[in-house]
């Protein structure tokens, strides 16, 4: 009997070793990083939105104790820490939304003939550790306004964008990935949006 306690003791040590320590927090720097061979999303945008021009705003809506911080993981030891950033995600977003709209045909400009007001109000992660490696869920959820130059509001609603994947543990790319890819998906469910789409063109309220 004493022998079986201390084989399951041994055993149970022994895994918690070979999945790691827990880490007291992990810093992370944001790069948009979309892996397009295992999710990719676009918008489907019709002519007359790349007509007009826009000036993509964005602004940060969440309402965390301290806004660097934008996840959580756990250790070997099953403990959870901290998923933080060093910078406000802020300009990381406008940065990357606006490129994103660049390179789906969109005419961006601070003086844009529509302003499209994004806030975020989540952006985040989960790292669950496994025994070999982790899975990395990732939710990002924006809440947008469409204007016209004047700042009417013409259109508004909501969309999300969401990533579940296998990678390593603790790992910054992977991290970097499924947010990406959650950030990319959100953004196209904005543009996609059929009130947004006609009051770009048309310039009247949905």
């Amino acid at each position: 009997m004493r022998k079986t306690l201390w084989l399951l003791a041994f055993l149970t040590a022994s895994s918690a070793f070979a999945r790691g320590s827990t880490p007291k927090e992990l810093l992370v720097s944001l790069k948009f990083k979309p892996q397009e061979g295992v999710a990719s999303s676009s918008a489907n945008l019709p002519p007359a939105m790349l007509d007009k021009s826009v000036d993509i705003r964005v602004k940060d809506g969440r309402r965390e104790t301290d806004a660097k911080v934008i996840g959580q993981g756990t250790g070997g030891d099953d403990k959870t820490f901290p998923i933080r950033v060093g910078d406000n995600i802020q300009p990381f977003i406008k940065e990357t939304l606006t490129d994103i709209a660049k390179k789906w045909g969109l005419k961006t400009s601070a003086s844009g003939d529509r302003i499209l007001d994004i806030t975020i109000s989540r952006f985040y992660i989960d790292e669950s550790n496994k025994a070999l490696g982790s899975v990395y869920s990732s939710e990002v959820k924006l809440a947008w306004a469409l204007k016209n130059r004047s700042g009417k509001t013409l259109a508004q609603g909501a969309a999300s964008g969401s990533t579940h994947r296998y990678g390593r543990a603790h790992s910054e790319d992977n991290i970097n990935e499924v947010l990406s890819d959650a950030l990319k998906e959100a953004f196209a469910n904005v543009l996609d949006d059929s009130k947004l789409q006609s009051a770009w063109g048309s310039g009247k309220k949905r």
